[in-house]
């Protein structure tokens, strides 16, 4: 019997690719990290309108992969993954926005409903409920819910794109926005604990069950249908609540980054 082919080590692989040009590790270690593709368009592209192919998202996110294998300095010591996640992540975004497939009634839909959260929460000064948003938006509460789920994927599109990073792994535009062009460049460690710190105070002003979705989501990676399941709803009302989730953290950092801007 034929004995199974033992995976060389990744160390090896990175030794021949970066020091000697080895394409053949090269390949290798594309083939190893590839779930990192389907990882990154896991967290973005779900509710996606049926014209966009998945398939054509992962070429994308191959393409950012390859992109990440080439340009990656072992000699800085950073997790080959984080690197590779921002770079997979941006590859994919930038296709999206080329399709420019999120419809301008939907933008405003999205719009006018992270408004209302925003007035309401200013006025009340705690997290708005459904019936509040419905009230000032002058819908039923039903209708809310029928529209979070509509405009889920834009909602996470816009989010991931107010967070997309740089070469440098900057968050963009966020920084970009309010960069004073005669200051030094503020360090990557700066600016991540800044990002950081805005997000952890805007996921703790969640309700409840918002902030339970987001920790499920995205500390330990589970699946709308999963959380669902464990938190015993459907899979769509995980959605309107996680895309309620979205609003608000996006509304704490597009707040933040005016104050910074006009400050």
């Amino acid at each position: 019997m034929a004995m199974a082919k033992q995976q060389r080590p990744a160390e090896e692989d990175w030794r021949l690719f970066k020091e000697c040009g080895n394409e053949d590790a090269r390949g290798r270690l594309a083939e190893r990290y590839l779930p990192l593709v389907r990882y990154v368009i896991d967290r973005i592209a779900y509710k996606l309108p049926a014209f966009i192919e998945r398939d054509d998202l992962i070429s994308e996110g191959i393409l950012g992969l390859i992109d990440a294998l080439d340009k990656f300095d072992m000699s800085r010591l950073n997790k080959f993954e984080t690197y590779a996640i921002v770079r997979i992540r941006g590859a994919v975004l930038d296709s999206l926005r080329q399709m420019d497939w999120v419809p301008r009634t939907l933008r405003q839909k999205s719009r006018d409903i992270e408004t209302a959260f925003n007035e309401v929460e200013r006025e009340l000064g705690r997290p708005a409920t459904d019936e509040e948003v419905s009230q000032k938006l002058g819908i039923s509460t039903d209708e809310l819910n029928e529209t979070l789920g509509d405009i889920a994927g834009s909602v996470v599109f816009s989010f991931e794109e107010l967070l997309q990073m740089s070469d440098d792994d900057k968050p963009l535009p966020f920084i970009a926005r309010v960069k004073n062009e005669t200051a030094a460049d503020p360090s990557d460690t700066t600016v991540k604990k800044e990002v950081k710190k805005i997000l952890t105070k805007a996921v703790e002003k969640l309700p409840e069950n918002e902030k339970m979705v987001v920790g499920l989501y995205y500390v330990e990676s589970m699946t709308l249908k999963q959380i669902g399941e464990a938190m015993g709803v459907t899979e769509s009302r995980v959605c309107q609540i996680h895309t309620k989730a979205m609003l608000r953290m996006k509304s704490a950092l597009m707040e933040r980054d005016r104050e910074i801007f006009f400050d």
